[in-house]
């Protein structure tokens, strides 16, 4: 049955069809001028939709390992190409002088015209403080 003869008989029995929404539908109904225009519109959808269900049909037997190696086409490729430029960058930059090594008291006290800690703590008028900064350079 198809939605017009739905609607011509009404669709439910509490409420009757409205005669003027029923000839607008039917006007712009395909199948009021092509009989059997439904049936073959949905045999052309199923026709062309055949290749794309064929496709999700053999992705669904897929393992793990064929999906990383699908990928592994695109992206080694890819990654090696990243590491080429990354490694350009890297002898472009070796030329530069190596950055001068700082202490993590120098880089905590930079800046700074007051007395610093470690002067505080070389002082001898007091007790050893409990806090003192290590020496090492990164």
């Amino acid at each position: 049955m198809s939605w017009t003869e739905w609607w011509r008989r009404g669709g439910s029995d509490e409420v009757g069809p409205d005669v003027d929404v029923a000839s607008a539908l039917e006007s712009v109904d395909p199948e009021s001028r092509d009989p059997n225009y439904w049936m073959r519109f949905g045999a052309r959808v199923m026709r062309r939709a055949g290749t794309e269900l064929a496709r999700r049909r053999r992705m669904a037997d897929l393992t793990v390992g064929d999906v990383l190696s699908g990928w592994a086409r695109a992206i080694l490729p890819t990654a090696i190409l990243a590491a080429a430029v990354a490694a350009l960058i890297l002898m472009r930059t070796a030329s530069v002088a190596a950055p001068v090594q700082t202490t993590v008291e120098d880089l905590l006290v930079a800046g700074l015209e007051d007395e610093t800690i470690p002067a505080t703590l070389s002082r001898d008028d007091g007790p050893v403080s409990m806090v003192a900064f290590a020496g090492e350079r990164f």
